[in-house]
């Protein structure tokens, strides 16, 4: 069980999982452990959707978490080097694009990630 900071009211709360973004029991704003407030406004699809995107010419084995119209969160493979502001093309599926990293959070076996969608030039996963 991992205690939570909530970044509104300061009051603590308990998780399991980090990666989700649940409400605050007090106050009932939305928030997670990695990157604090839900900065996405629509709402997401949880769905474990693995993929290998290239970036700095290596390939990245990265796992998407949940997805929304505007953004995805990642899970990737060991520690890649990507930092906030990276732009990354993206090819999953029948979607191609381009995305920003938001937020990155490193640890020990793999990385979680915060992508905002830039621009899609195909099908999206929706």
């Amino acid at each position: 069980m991992i205690r939570l900071e909530c970044p509104v009211c300061k009051k603590d709360s308990y998780t399991a999982s980090v990666e989700s973004f649940r409400p605050c029991p007090y106050c009932g704003i939305i928030f997670s452990g990695i990157s604090c407030l839900d900065k996405r406004k629509e709402s997401r699809t949880t769905k474990d959707i693995p993929f290998v995107f290239s970036h700095m010419g290596l390939d990245l084995t990265a796992t998407i978490a949940n997805f929304s119209k505007q953004g995805l969160s990642l899970r990737i493979s060991g520690k890649p080097a990507l930092s906030i502001g990276d732009i990354v093309d993206l090819n999953i599926r029948s979607f191609h694009g381009k995305a920003r990293v938001m937020w990155m959070n490193p640890l020990p076996d793999l990385s979680l990630a915060g992508l905002r969608i830039l621009e899609q030039t195909t099908n999206s996963l929706f």
